[in-house]
């Protein structure tokens, strides 16, 4: 009687309690076509796997495979799903599901965030992102991840030369985690997670990987270059990946030199395991006899593995869910407000930089006076008309080259976690855009107004303090327009400052004017092309607008005048407009262009946002490539035939 009250209440106690889940990664025959070749694994809940192999191996790619983000002129072929299970071990409840977005936690190599934001900022962004309201989640992964003593700390910037300390790399690396574990995913990819670490750090990253795998009990994947013995101790499975993709183990670690040994292949106890195995796959290239060696030892254990799968059972696969339906996005007005803080905070903790360009502006302001000092003192003249026309294009230059270098370096390091964010379905680019606007480009206008203003204080300009201003203004508007469209082109902030140079110096050399006189005529002689570019520069219509409300109405002094070019007659400013070829024109038809320019580069921006696009995995999309579940079995055997090549060719290939 005792004995059936305990049963009962321990049914009871059993029923009331909520079934804990657990996750496991499985995919079949998965393969990236002449790159990686076919595998098929199901890794458990709170297990790590150790991708193992030398340089060319394939472990990024197999990585990026699983996480279903190849770039667009890779093909993946096979099925990766997650195998959800409910209740105790004795009698688990399995049900399959495909994989969206935000179920996975990718760590990429490098670890990029706004330098300038704190962690906690940092963590409050991306939660805001999700939506998500559970702040006991969020305190959860900060206390599991031991980020409590920085989260007043800015992250900083750890490029060679910043005078930004910052983060560590161990804490840079468990801040990427915090992030990607607030969205609650269901599995955990890291590609080369000690990269840059010293033994210490690598092992305290890896193990806090594999711990919070455990905890959350979810799989989790690593790849790994050169891992220290400690470090491969934390790993529970291994895949062992032979140059051009071939996969000679997967399996438990602990099986793995058993394995090796039956082969002939046998590992010394003291040794390190990891060592032992990329060594097993490695080629020496320098010598043709140890070559030669090399890969008959790697073509008998590619059979070996080949061998061993076909003679593997496959799991049947669990009842499919309906699709996942995408992670929910904020609603439009709560994205921008988030961006636009994020933005405005970015820009204005930059001390240094603000600093250095209002220094800049200052001095700029000073230099420009003086070297124009003696002409421009006094009432204007005609002596003094080609050293009006030159300050003023210096004026447009000089805030044109400055808005559009800090526009393009800053894009181009904001770029890899823009797009990170975007691959996560946060936002889309036209936001983003929308965001840099508003925030970053009143405060390059006010280093614009400062400009003016000094300018104006320093000399004797006929033109507006107003005008002067508004045309300054539009330009740097114009300008970072421009940067933004070549950042959104460019893949990062190197290749936006080399091609964004002498997209400027060109636009200057059609833009300045040339003061023996401009003409309809000499303008229609140029190539097709450089008609084009002339019409798109920024700094022509800018220039064109200043002399305009410079001249237009000046009265000249009688005085002796320049003895060459355009300008040797002029008696008022309305003369000089006619000999540089602007008579018609008033200083708000410069604007109007600049306008219409600066809608066009905003176009441009558009476009480049749209053509890059993050690769993102569909949602409810299982399968991955062409092959058909219901045949796969039937043709298993035939495709690692036919696209496994034999390894005798591999000297070919590139190791």
């Amino acid at each position: 009687m005792l004995a059936l009250l305990l049963f009962l209440a321990l049914a009871l106690v059993e029923s009331t309690n909520p079934k804990p889940l657990s996750y496991s990664l499985c995919w079949s025959s998965l393969s990236v076509p002449s790159i990686l070749h076919p595998s098929s694994y199901s890794l458990s809940p709170g297990h790590m796997l150790g991708i193992l192999g030398p340089s060319g191996s394939g472990k990024s790619t197999l990585l990026t495979a699983l996480a279903g983000i190849l770039p667009s002129n890779l093909e993946c072929e096979g099925d990766v799903f997650i195998v959800k299970s409910t209740g105790p071990s004795s009698n688990k409840t399995l049900t399959s599901q495909p994989l969206k977005t935000n179920d996975i936690a990718y760590l990429s190599q490098s670890d990029t965030f706004f330098n300038m934001l704190t962690v906690s900022e940092t963590l409050e962004i991306e939660s805001s992102f999700l939506n998500s309201k559970g702040e006991s989640t969020k305190k959860s992964i900060i206390n599991s991840l031991s980020l409590n003593n920085i989260l007043n700390r800015r992250i900083g910037d750890r490029s060679l030369g910043s005078s930004s300390v910052g983060l560590s790399g161990g804490e840079r690396r468990r801040l990427s985690c915090a992030l990607e574990m607030l969205s609650s995913p269901l599995l955990i990819l890291s590609d080369e997670p000690t990269t840059g670490l010293d033994s210490s750090q690598a092992h305290k990253v890896v193990k806090k990987l594999r711990e919070v795998a455990v905890e959350n009990r979810i799989p989790a994947v690593v790849t790994l270059h050169a891992p220290r013995g400690s470090v491969y101790n934390i790993l529970t499975d291994v895949l062992l990946l032979a140059p051009g993709g071939y996969p000679v183990y997967i399996g438990p670690t602990s099986e793995a030199c058993s394995y090796f040994s039956k082969l002939g292949f046998k590992c010394k106890k003291e040794g390190n395991v990891a060592e032992f195995l990329i060594d097993l796959v490695s080629v020496d290239v320098e010598e043709e006899e140890i070559m030669k060696k090399d890969l008959e030892r790697i073509e008998l254990l590619t059979e070996a593995f080949r061998k061993r799968e076909e003679k593997l059972t496959q799991p049947p696969t669990p009842p499919t869910l309906s699709n996942p339906t995408p992670w929910p996005r904020l609603p439009i007005h709560r994205r921008l407000g988030v961006l636009i803080s994020r933005s405005f905070k970015q820009n204005i903790r930059d001390t240094t930089v603000n600093a250095l360009r209002l220094s800049a502006t200052c001095l700029l302001s000073f230099i420009f006076s003086n070297i124009f000092s003696e002409n421009l003192s006094g009432p204007p003249n005609a002596k003094s008309v080609a050293d009006r026309t030159a300050l003023l294009s210096y004026a447009v230059i000089n805030m044109s080259m400055m808005g559009l270098m800090k526009t393009l370096d800053l894009f181009g390091r904001e770029k890899p976690v823009v797009m990170r964010e975007r691959m996560k379905n946060h936002y889309g680019g036209m936001e983003y855009l929308i965001a840099k606007i508003i925030a970053e480009i009143p405060m390059d206008c006010s280093f614009s107004v400062a400009f003016a203003f000094l300018l104006k204080k320093f000399t004797n300009l006929n033109i507006s303090l107003k005008r002067l201003t508004s045309t300054l203004a539009v330009t740097t508007v114009v300008t970072d327009l421009l940067g933004f469209a070549v950042g959104s082109i460019a893949p990062d902030s190197d290749t936006a400052l080399a091609a964004g140079t002498p997209i400027m110096i060109i636009y200057m050399v059609l833009g300045i004017i040339n003061p023996a006189g401009n003409t309809a005529d000499s303008e229609k002689k140029l190539p097709l092309l450089l008609r084009f570019l002339k019409q798109a520069s920024p700094i022509r219509w800018a220039i064109e607008s200043l002399c305009c409300g410079e001249f237009r109405g000046m009265k000249l002094a009688a005085g002796r005048g320049p003895r060459m070019g355009a300008l040797g007659l002029v008696r008022t400013g309305d003369q000089v407009l006619d000999a540089l070829g602007l008579g018609e024109k008033e200083w708000i038809d410069g604007i109007k262009t600049l306008f219409h320019v600066g809608l066009m580069e905003l176009g441009v921006a558009s476009i480049g946002q749209f053509l890059t696009q993050p690769a993102t995995r569909k949602s409810g999309s299982g399968n991955l490539g062409k092959k058909n579940k219901k045949n796969e079995k039937s043709t298993k055997t035939s495709e690692r035939d036919s696209s496994s090549p034999p390894l005798k060719a591999m000297p070919k290939l590139n190791l």
